[in-house]
């Protein structure tokens, strides 16, 4: 139950930090953005949301020979241990895991609303990325690239995966 409460809260306090999510700092929408037509703004349930956001789909990246899991799902931009891109890839390939980069330019309130929000989920990391765009989520057949911080856009990728289809894939190389 307050599981449930939290997640609801975060919900609603995302919504509401997303107004900090626009202007200056954020991202201005890419021109395959544009081009997305009705993939792109607000999803339903997210009615008011300042974010805007392009789901589109995207290739598996193939396998990788040198990962390690990631030690923690929430990577500060200061963190000088940092997932390499083919640790990343594994986890998209094998781990149906959902990887997160935001820019470390994102306003204080809307990290602590993706930071809380990704402490709530199952197989996820979020570390900084690149400042455009504001953030840029995927799982393994799947990109949602947005200019601001939507948990709700998110949680609806997070559901996109198919749990319990994890790969054997042994130990790290």
């Amino acid at each position: 139950m307050r599981q449930a409460l939290t997640r609801v809260a975060l919900a609603v306090t995302s919504l509401a930090f997303c107004a900090g999510c626009g202007g200056a700092t954020s991202a201005a929408p890419s021109a395959d953005a544009s081009a997305a037509g009705a993939a792109s703004g607000p999803a339903a349930g997210t009615a008011g949301s300042p974010v805007t956001c392009d789901l589109r789909p995207r290739t598996a990246p193939g396998e990788v020979t040198s990962w390690t899991h990631p030690a923690k799902s929430f990577y500060e931009p200061s963190d000088e241990d940092i997932p390499t891109r083919t640790s990343l890839d594994h986890l998209l390939v094998k781990d149906d895991a959902l990887v997160i980069e935001y820019s470390a330019r994102l306003p204080e309130a809307s990290l602590k609303a993706l930071r809380e929000w990704t402490y709530l989920q199952t197989a996820t990391v979020a570390l900084p990325g690149p400042d455009t765009p504001a953030v840029r989520a995927a799982i393994a057949s799947t990109e949602l690239v947005c200019d601001g911080v939507d948990t709700v856009r998110l949680s609806d990728l997070a559901r996109d995966r198919t749990f319990g289809q994890v790969a054997e894939h042994g130990e790290a190389g």
